[in-house]
């Protein structure tokens, strides 16, 4: 069953009081607002990571001699490890301190450490030592939940990827050029000549790049994989702006660019909490009281995925007294009875 981001919004107007259920409908203006605070609501969960229950795989390569990688939309990473014939290798985080600020040779081997460091758009990881030669990489961790549109199936375990309204720049038979490297989906290089955004889509639905399909909806291009699989987009961004094409989401004319883009259905319990805490932060937006009901049930949502989210870590650590360096002393005992972490 189809739970959209209209009927989201619908019920939150309801449960919040300021459309009556029974003799009202939210106006245009009303969903409008709605879309916008909803995606406020999903984009504040970069703050509040422990508001994402969801850990995803993402994989990719080392390069040889290179330290650092931009992963797009990354907020937290629970494990990083890396291969070699198929053998996964365990990495160890090193604080930003003993990372950034110790001494260190510049050195190619295997990368047994990292850091992470949160930036506009993702996250940086950085490796040492530096690859000696190209690994593949596999991280577990949170990412960002991707902002929503009104017709939009919440409940969808399909990927989609909103590329936004395309221009063709020049005129036909030599408009819409790309050349090689200018767009590849999944590996599969778009280069080609797209007189119009429908030869684009069109060429897409051949079936071109397996388990993708294409929906154009006036100029505006949403690229759709199956249930479970991923959408990778590459470009070198050296599009020629006068017989080339673009995207309002995915530029292709300013620099090299890669976006990872993953399944984006939610759980039920999501939807619901999404829902109480639209309803509440309308209520801001309208300057109405917020309805008891919808506090208590919001705050009972928060407690449950911020547990399940952020789940303690009770590992225990064991501290010899047989050391000559050992770090126990009568504070340890008085105060910490012999316990660390």
């Amino acid at each position: 069953m189809a739970y959209t981001v209209t009927n989201l919004v619908t019920d939150a107007f309801f449960i919040s009081g300021i459309v009556s259920r029974d003799f009202e409908r939210p106006t245009g203006a009303q969903f409008e607002v709605g879309l916008n605070v909803l995606n406020n609501i999903i984009s504040d969960k970069t703050i509040e990571s422990d508001m994402i229950p969801y850990y995803t795989k993402y994989t990719f390569n080392a390069i040889a001699g290179v330290e650092t990688y931009f992963i797009p939309n990354l907020e937290a990473i629970d494990t990083l490890v890396f291969f070699i014939d198929g053998v996964r290798y365990q990495m160890r985080e090193i604080d930003r301190i003993q990372f950034r600020g110790s001494p260190r040779a510049k050195v190619s081997s295997l990368p047994f450490n990292w850091n992470l460091e949160k930036c506009l758009g993702g996250a940086l990881i950085s490796l040492y030592f530096f690859p000696n030669e190209a690994y593949p990489m596999e991280l577990w961790g949170l990412f960002r939940l991707a902002s929503v549109a009104l017709n939009q199936d919440l409940l969808s375990t399909s990927t989609m990827a909103n590329l936004g309204t395309v221009t063709i720049f020049g005129t036909s038979p030599t408009a819409g050029i790309l050349t090689s490297g200018e767009l590849v989906v999944n590996g599969i290089d778009l280069a080609g000549i797209y007189n119009t955004p429908a030869a684009l889509a069109s060429y897409i639905n051949t079936g071109i790049i397996p388990n993708v399909s294409a929906l154009l909806v006036g100029s505006n291009l949403t690229l759709t994989a199956i249930p479970g699989a991923s959408i990778n987009i590459l470009t070198l961004g050296t599009v020629d702006p006068l017989v080339g094409l673009n995207f309002s989401n995915f530029s292709l004319l300013t620099g090299v660019r890669a976006s990872t883009f993953a399944p984006t259905g939610l759980d039920e319990f999501y939807t619901s909490y999404l829902k109480f805490s639209l309803a509440d932060r309308l209520c801001t937006e309208y300057n109405f009281i917020v309805p008891p009901g919808v506090v208590k049930q919001l705050e009972q949502y928060q407690r449950w995925i911020s547990k399940r989210s952020g789940g303690l870590d009770l590992n225990t650590q064991l501290l010899s007294t047989l050391q000559g360096t050992s770090a126990f002393n009568y504070a340890t005992v008085n105060l910490g009875l012999g316990w660390t972490i």
